[in-house]
């Protein structure tokens, strides 16, 4: 049984109307999340960095396409809204994107 499993089974076996149950099932889900956006992180900053090697522009739709996936890879709220800001402007802020996720970790823009 993998961690995530166990960790699953026992919020579950707390009552669902339980405030406890309610509040670690949203952190299992936003847990859940995080490690979901990094892959997905992973697998299209490779892809960004492709298409800007040959020469795409920030406007093309290829970029375009890419920019709209990582827009809605953060947390809702004001980090979506400040990754945005901080890398999601231009072509020089999709230069600075970090190759790992984790090193957006504490920056007030990802989960």
């Amino acid at each position: 049984m993998s961690v995530n499993t166990s960790i699953l089974s026992a919020i579950k076996s707390l009552s669902p109307a339980s405030v406890v149950f309610n509040l670690l099932y949203k952190m299992y889900k936003q847990v859940g999340a995080r490690e979901d956006a990094d892959e997905i992180y992973k697998n299209t900053i490779v892809i960004l960095e492709e298409l800007l090697q040959r020469g795409y522009r920030f406007e093309s739709p290829e970029i375009q396409a890419v920019v709209n996936i990582l827009r809605d890879l953060p947390a809702m709220g004001a980090k979506r809204a400040n990754f945005e800001k901080r890398y999601l402007q231009d072509e020089y802020t999709l230069r600075r994107l970090p190759h790992d996720p984790r090193k957006l970790y504490g920056q007030g823009c990802w989960h």
